[in-house]
């Protein structure tokens, strides 16, 4: 479970995932892991949902699960 900071989003991504990815990162820095694994699920399943609504890029799809290491 990791975040990688070094990786950026771009910054009009859609409203619904860029809230998912500051509770996200919110965990992260809570070091709740209880918490972040949790939401990690959703934050995925939320991802691919916006992936085959064509509302974000194969490239955005890819980025996104390099910065927060879902394989």
């Amino acid at each position: 479970m990791y975040i990688d900071e070094e990786i950026t989003l771009r910054e009009n991504l859609p409203a619904g995932l860029q809230r998912d990815f500051k509770q996200l990162q919110e965990y992260y820095d809570a070091d709740d892991w209880f918490m972040f694994d949790i939401y990690m699920e959703e934050v995925e399943a939320s991802v691919k949902a916006h992936y085959l609504a064509g509302k974000i890029s194969i490239s955005d799809l890819n980025c996104i699960f390099r910065k927060y290491g879902i394989a």
